[in-house]
């Protein structure tokens, strides 16, 4: 049943709807990318244009069914009606087949190194929200195409935004800050001075597709 399988997995991982909700009102961005989404269905509570992209079957039967835009209808936080794309496949490979420059955010939580794929589908000047989990938040901050632009914590169950003394972050306990190579040899992220739960990276506004 796909629509409870959407809402078991929110369940299981935390609403991040107030996430989403203060990535929106930062970005102003209209239509997103989410690799690695597997369930995570609440983009499209905040966002009306949402691309998925999962390698699981768990996945692709959810999304490809009536379900989700059922759920993100009931949800929806905008008066237009919910597009929801799914494109089955590793992200690896899978985001090659996009069209370039055509998405204002990725979206990239526990997923791995999205942000090296993705880059391609973003528009100039446009944003990236990674996390720690995998390294791509430290994939990001190394690669000069990104800008840090604020972070999110988690306090008390509600995700705040923040744009003060960004230079304290993704500061290495134990500097220097690991190489791009050794952040994928290793697959995880660093131990950082100050560590948020999420950051916001800018795109270049004159990155051009590589």
């Amino acid at each position: 049943m796909p629509e409870q399988d959407f809402t078991d997995y929110i369940d299981r991982i935390g609403d991040r709807t107030t996430l989403y909700q203060a990535v929106a009102a930062h970005t102003g961005a209209g239509r997103v990318l989410y690799p690695g989404s597997y369930l995570d269905l609440t983009p499209s509570h905040v966002w009306p244009d949402v691309t998925y992209l999962d390698a699981d079957t768990r996945a692709r039967k959810a999304f490809q069914g009536p379900d989700a835009t059922t759920l993100a209808t009931r949800h929806k936080q905008y008066p237009q009606h919910p597009r929801i794309a799914f494109v089955p496949g590793d992200y690896t490979r899978t985001l090659t087949e996009l069209p370039a420059a055509q998405w204002d955010l990725v979206i990239s939580l526990y997923a791995g190194p999205v942000s090296e794929h993705a880059t391609r589908c973003l528009r100039p000047g446009g944003w990236l929200l990674a996390n720690n989990s995998h390294a791509d938040a430290g994939l990001a901050h190394l690669d000069p195409r990104y800008r840090l632009a604020a972070v999110l914590h988690h306090p008390s169950g509600h995700y705040r935004l923040t744009t003060d003394d960004l230079d304290r972050y993704l500061q290495p306990k134990r500097p220097p800050h690991p190489t791009r190579e050794q952040l994928h040899t290793t697959g995880r992220g660093t131990a950082y001075t100050h560590p948020a739960t999420a950051y916001l990276f800018r795109l270049h506004p004159h990155t051009r597709e590589r």
